[in-house]
């Protein structure tokens, strides 16, 4: 690791743990939190472990598509693969959008200069799938939510093909572009590279991002049972896949995120109840923690191997 790759490393462990110890100091709830888990039940504990035990499995799923976007440029195992997914976390969680998760799993690519910029927009077009994905999800909840006396086969019909539509285009467009004379090779690499995602590509993308949006849903439904809030499925596949679009649309840095993430709860399910708004509010900041707190240590375990790695050399 060369001596930027070390001054980068700590800048981001720095900034991501300065946010984390701001939100944790300014955050003014902690009695109705400390009462949700003394009051809990036992299967109310199992819920929260099995809430937990999701969350590796949601970055293996993320791995996954990774190799899968950057086979072609820095083939890898799966092993190698989650390393960098959780590396790159680090610089994810002080970026708006997390834009920085894809420079920094590229950080820890062999030749870093050569691919980081292929390997972020190919880690962009993996993100957009990802959105495609809870969009697809969230929009017809939310004409059910504005419009509830309303059918919404006709959402549901029009939102698949629309998204698909979206994510399948990107690929003709990105042939036609390869056609064009490119002054800078870097940039017509670039465009050859994203223009090899077709069709086929595009459907394994899409299919790992639906088992993340699968693992993220069944986390919030536990953290959900943990903290007592009693909704039948209905309600759930009304309101869950809505609170996960606003929070994807809403601009935000992720350290800031669990305040937006509480914000959206807060309005999404209010007309439940007080009880039943304040626990889901609870909730979503748990699976918030889970699903960012925990990846974040671990990447910042693989940052301090890095390091010590590069003492001993």
């Amino acid at each position: 690791m060369s001596n930027y790759k070390k001054i980068f490393n700590l800048l981001l462990i720095l900034a991501a743990y300065g946010f984390l110890g701001y939100k944790i100091l300014t955050y003014d709830n902690y009695a109705v939190l400390f009462a949700r888990f003394t009051s809990a039940s036992f299967g109310q504990w199992v819920a929260l472990c099995c809430c937990f035990a999701l969350f590796p499995l949601n970055r293996l799923f993320e791995s996954c598509k990774w190799r899968f976007l950057v086979h072609d440029i820095e083939p890898m195992d799966l092993m190698e693969a989650q390393r960098q997914v959780y590396y790159g976390t680090i610089a994810g969680f002080v970026t708006p959008y997390k834009l920085g998760e894809y420079p920094g799993r590229a950080m820890l690519f062999s030749h870093t200069q050569q691919n980081w910029l292929t390997a972020t927009c190919l880690g962009l077009v993996g993100g957009y799938a990802m959105t495609v994905v809870i969009i697809v999800f969230g929009l017809p909840a939310a004409v059910t939510w504005l419009m509830p006396s309303r059918s919404v086969l006709w959402s549901i019909v029009l939102t698949l093909v629309l998204a698909l539509a979206a994510f399948l285009i990107l690929p003709a467009v990105m042939r036609r572009l390869q056609h064009r004379e490119w002054k800078s090779e870097q940039s017509r690499q670039l465009v050859s590279m994203l223009a090899r995602l077709g069709t086929h590509e595009a459907l394994v993308l899409i299919g790992w991002s639906l088992l993340r949006y699968l693992c993220f849903f069944m986390q919030l439904v536990l953290a959900m049972r943990f903290c007592g809030v009693a909704l039948d499925f209905s309600a759930l596949l009304l309101t869950l896949p809505l609170y996960y679009m606003l929070i994807t649309i809403t601009p935000n840095v992720p350290a800031a995120e669990i305040a937006v993430r509480g914000a959206w709860a807060v309005a999404v399910f209010e007309p439940f109840g007080a009880d039943i708004s304040a626990a889901a509010t609870i909730a979503a900041m748990i699976a918030w923690a889970v699903n960012t707190i925990f990846p974040l240590l671990v990447g910042t375990v693989i940052a301090l191997r890095l390091r010590q790695d590069f003492v001993k050399k």
